[in-house]
């Protein structure tokens, strides 16, 4: 038994930290820190404590850490506790006034000292606030020194995730992502002391994925990072993030899945009245809402987010989608002002704004965005920017008349698309082909809108599946066969897919039909086979084409 008041107490709770038994080590803390508010002690509370959740318990104590290390004269201590005041008043609260009053104190606080592993801290969280690519690779290549002089292998691990990061922002992108398969490997061989490191690192992982759209590394190390957890008997140390879960699934193609953590995210992270640390689910999932034609949802996640720099895209999407093109242009143009528009970064929203210049009726200004994205693409060395790239630069020459040249260059962008298995990109080649094609070659804009349509119905993006299903419409052709394979369905099958259709579970559908949830999944299979959909997703998107009535009360 551990003796309250004593080394050994104040140890144990260090140890149940790097376990992850967060309630034991809070307990630990706690009874440590009723006997004496030592800084440590209270650093141990604040940090078990913001594991089990209970951010504003853990400020709490770390405002009193922040205490006990400056009367103990442990400035470089009390430094530290500022910064985790700093990170979580900013990234948890979205205090930015408060954590720029901790920054700074922490600055204050370590000028007049020696060089320490503080320092690195200090130049990392300054690091991962500079918005400019080439400053931010600066201040962390500093904290990745001062970790790598001081042996401190958490400050370590976490800095080379942000200079891999900026890297991979100014178009090193091979040098980055190199950066993360090192920092990743000395992370599951068990290097770091704080756990948090697995989640920082993890983190700026997920966002080097979407910059470059190489989902798999990040997949790779995913299995990884969760193998040494199950080894180590740890918890999840990235339930904390469901966004990063969600990118996981919807690289691997699980959208339904994906979808799933992301709502899951956003009503925990309602419930706690806290923010995001990252990526905002809400952006994500409204970006998926768009895609399913669920645009009244889709403006409802964004409200209160609009101005955070990843509600961009989805934003962008519902202008395009409502035919708002000059609010959508100037949107990516306010963007792009920021970012600068020859950065890896801007590669996304170079291509979205060629699709709302060529909305617009703007091919010249569309051929200057697409050449753009190419210079980018080709100096990354990416496929994946590539193929973004190609299908930009295919839609334009269609627009303008170059047919030859869309043909390749979309027939390019559907290559890769199809090799790195990414199928939303593939079925919008498919269909932009087959719009550059539709008046020399008939039969050929068929199927090619035709394998476009299907791409997106097994996707679920009900959206892109009706602006096909139109063009296959235009050119003379039926492109649904929707209801047929109604009649197939019993009368409680349809009824049972109309509440599918509005995104209900199991539990739910029983309950308003007053059966059971084992009889909902009988008809819910027989739904899956008679209408030859893979999943909840795809036949949600059926009904809602085919079934579009009021929710029943």
């Amino acid at each position: 038994m551990v003796e309250p008041g004593t080394p050994a107490q104040l140890d144990a709770g260090w140890e149940a930290l790097r376990a992850g038994a967060w309630t034991q080590a809070r307990y630990l803390f706690e009874a440590e820190a009723a006997e004496a508010e030592t800084g440590p002690a209270l650093d141990g509370l604040a940090r078990s404590r913001w594991w089990l959740g209970d951010v504003p318990g853990a400020i709490e104590a770390w405002e009193r850490a922040y205490g006990a290390y400056r009367r103990a004269g442990e400035d470089a201590a009390a430094a530290r506790a500022a910064l985790f005041l700093s990170k979580e008043h900013g990234q948890t609260l979205g205090n930015h006034a408060a954590a720029n009053g901790w920054l700074a104190r922490a600055r204050d606080l370590l000028d007049p000292l020696p060089p320490s592993a503080a320092h690195g801290w200090l130049r990392l969280a300054e690091s991962e606030i500079e918005m400019d690519p080439a400053g931010s690779l600066d201040l962390a290549s500093l904290a990745l020194e001062t970790g790598r002089r001081f042996r401190d292998p958490d400050l370590e691990l976490a800095s080379l995730g942000r200079v891999g990061l900026a890297e991979i922002w100014l178009g090193r992108v091979e040098e980055g992502m190199t950066r993360f398969d090192q920092g990743m490997a000395a992370a599951t061989a068990g290097e770091p002391r704080d756990l948090r490191t697995l989640g920082d690192l993890f983190c700026s992982m997920m966002l080097a994925a979407e910059v470059t759209l190489e989902p798999e590394r990040f997949e790779q190390w995913n299995h990884l990072l969760f193998g040494y957890m199950k080894k180590h008997n740890h918890p999840d140390v990235l339930t904390f993030c469901g966004t990063c879960c969600a990118e996981v699934l919807g690289a691997a193609g699980q959208w339904e899945e994906g979808e799933k953590w992301l709502t899951d995210t956003l009503r925990a992270l309602e419930s706690s009245g806290q923010r995001t640390r990252c990526v905002h689910p809400a952006t994500r999932l409204a970006s998926l809402r768009v895609m399913q034609g669920r645009l009244e949802e889709a403006e409802a996640l964004l409200r209160g987010y609009e101005d955070l720099p990843e509600a961009t895209q989805p934003q962008v999407a519902l202008y395009l989608a409502r035919g708002q093109t000059a609010l959508a242009a100037a949107r990516l143009h306010r963007r792009l002002n920021q970012l600068g528009r020859n950065t890896l970064l801007a590669a996304p929203l170079l291509a979205q704004l060629t699709d709302v210049q060529l909305a617009q009726g703007d091919v010249a200004g569309a051929r200057t965005t697409a050449e753009i994205l190419a210079g980018i693409a080709s100096r990354a060395g990416r496929d994946r920017v590539a193929a973004e790239a190609e299908l930009a630069g295919g839609s334009v020459a269609a627009a303008s008349g170059g047919l030859e040249e869309a043909a390749e260059r979309l027939g390019r962008a559907i290559e890769l698309f199809t090799r790195y298995h990414m199928p939303h990109g593939a079925a919008r080649a498919h269909l932009a082909l087959a719009r550059g094609v539709a008046v020399d070659e008939p039969e050929r804009a068929v199927e090619e809108t035709r394998q476009a349509l299907d791409g997106f119905e097994r996707l679920g993006a009900t959206r892109d599946a009706d602006l096909a299903a139109g063009f296959l419409r235009q050119l003379g052709v039926r492109g649904r066969t929707g209801p047929k394979l109604l009649g197939e369905l019993s009368k409680r099958e349809v009824e049972v897919l109309r509440l599918l259709g509005y995104g209900l579970t199991n539990a739910e559908i029983a309950a308003r039909l007053y059966i059971s949830t084992k009889t909902v999944a009988t008809h819910v299979g027989n739904v899956f086979a008679k209408l030859h959909v893979r999943n909840r997703a795809e036949a949600a998107t059926f009904a809602q084409r085919h079934l579009m009535e009021d929710v029943p009360s």
